[in-house]
């Protein structure tokens, strides 16, 4: 894959209103990272379910078995795979022409052409005016390094606004993507925001990445939660990767290429944008003198 975002654009307008946040564990939830930061805002904000489809049609039991539950009297209940649709409610506080909505949970199984279409109507009939797809993949990436974000879109306004490329990823894709696809078509500007996840430990979940992706969310939807049960997650997380290498030279090893390949691509970068300023800064010179003499 390849993605390509510039700065955001903070004073964007697109993405306020209705904005549905998308998350969807499987194939794209590396490190649970997209589906982690999903709920993590969600339950800050004391959102409400509004709907939840778990249709038989749409899972496959003995890929996605339910889960059983036990309740404060030892009896015990099953959950079944599911999608939810999440809403404010009357506990969630309020931010300035912005209301957060999320559609969140296990990425379906069979019927994929029929669920995109329920999806459709249920995000027209609650009048959501634009969209943020959340993903999280694995990497060639170092675990103690930030977490990289990237972000696409098929929108040409997202584009134009953020500062952004289309995606020109071309191979199988995962139910998130069609629906983001289902509803650009509908007329919803989108966007695709995916975090990093490092590949050696991409099957634990990754309170680190939910982070990455909730701060991101944060600064381009201007809102804020509170983050000291996830800050306090992503450290513990690192340290017992930390833990976890311990004494395995090859993946020590191999990590700390890692390292370096990231330290030595972020110099670059600082050196480029360092040449695109001075080259900014040299044309600004030259136009003001340009003007003086006229």
């Amino acid at each position: 894959m390849n993605w390509n975002g510039g700065p955001l654009n903070e004073t964007s307008s697109i993405f306020t209103g209705r904005v549905l946040i998308v998350a969807l564990d499987g194939w794209t939830d590396a490190g649970s990272g997209s589906t982690g930061s999903a709920n993590y805002i969600k339950d800050k904000l004391n959102c409400e379910r509004l709907l939840q489809i778990d249709d038989s049609e749409y899972f496959d039991y003995l890929r996605q078995r339910p889960v059983i539950v036990l309740d404060e009297h030892g009896d015990r209940d099953f959950l079944w795979p599911s999608i939810e649709f999440w809403g404010p409610s009357k506990m969630t506080p309020s931010f300035d022409n912005l209301e957060l909505y999320f559609l969140i949970g296990q990425e379906p199984a069979m019927q994929w052409q029929y669920l995109k279409d329920e999806i459709r109507e249920i995000v027209q009939d609650r009048d959501i005016d634009a969209v943020v797809m959340l993903g999280s993949l694995a990497a060639e990436a170092p675990h103690n390094r930030p977490i990289k974000i990237y972000k696409n879109s098929q929108t040409a306004s997202v584009r134009n606004a953020y500062g952004l490329e289309r995606s020109n990823y071309d191979g199988r894709a995962g139910f998130v993507s069609v629906i983001g696809h289902t509803l650009e078509q509908a007329g919803l500007p989108t966007i695709s925001v995916w975090a990093q996840v490092p590949h050696y430990v991409a099957s634990m979940p990754s309170p680190k990445a939910a982070l990455a992706l909730v701060n991101d969310l944060e600064i381009m939807l201007g809102f804020s939660v509170d983050h000291k049960e996830l800050l306090a997650a992503a450290f513990e997380w690192e340290r017992s990767v930390d833990d976890f290498i311990e004494g395995d030279e090859d993946l020590k090893g191999y990590i700390e290429g890692l390292e370096k390949a990231r330290d030595q691509s972020e110099a670059e970068e600082m050196n480029t944008d360092a040449l695109a300023l001075e080259f900014e800064k040299f044309l600004r010179q030259n136009e003001s003198e340009d003007k003086d003499e006229s």
